[in-house]
């Protein structure tokens, strides 16, 4: 696995310019750090670099140093914000009718003014019509989702045997069964190398 050190600066980039956008946006993210790239590679490339164990490691590094850095709990505050916008019950924000229940600043009070995307008022044959969009609940559950992925440890993209270990292992199987084991036939589990 390389190390931070060995990444790239436009790895780097991507990474701090997807956490910028809140994890939003890897395709924009992704042409900020490359700006030579076409939409359609950008797209392809952010998605294979959010597979990569070592810009999901550096990905989680760089949010825990922001973490200890702010002295703030960024990371409940962003759960806290994409759980409230995956799992909120739209009958506490508006009614039948569509309209709000009660004035934004209350809902803020009650911490629901994070479920509503917008607000906008229309101006229909002399008659003002308020128009309210509330947050889309499967984007939401997307973003939860994939913060936990960066968040969890990558175990199955990760070295499982370090090289040490498979020469133990080796002089071990060598002892219990003399000839049949060659350390090279121990190999490792990791993924495949990036040509980025």
């Amino acid at each position: 696995m390389q190390s931070v050190d060995e990444m790239t600066k436009s790895q780097r980039n991507f990474v701090n310019y997807y956490i910028e956008s809140d994890f939003r946006n890897a395709t924009a993210a992704y042409m900020r750090a490359y700006p030579q790239a076409s939409e359609k590679s950008a797209r392809r490339n952010a998605s294979r670099l959010l597979t990569n164990a070592d810009i999901l490691e550096h990905l989680s590094e760089t949010l825990s140093e922001i973490i200890r850095r702010e002295k703030i709990p960024l990371e409940k505050r962003i759960l806290d914000v994409w759980v409230r916008r995956a799992f909120y019950d739209p009958a506490e924000i508006i009614d039948n009718k569509g309209e709000l229940l009660c004035p934004l600043e209350e809902l803020s009070r009650k911490g629901l003014s994070i479920c509503v995307e917008s607000v906008e008022v229309i101006n229909r044959q002399g008659r003002e019509i308020t128009k309210i969009e509330l947050a889309d609940r499967n984007v939401a559950l997307e973003h939860l989702q994939k913060y936990i992925a960066m968040i969890k440890p990558q175990a199955q993209k990760i070295e499982i045997i370090s090289n040490e270990t498979r020469a133990r292992l080796a002089v071990l199987y060598d002892e219990e069964m003399p000839g049949l084991v060659n350390p090279a036939h121990i190999e490792k589990q990791t993924e495949a190398p990036d040509d980025e």
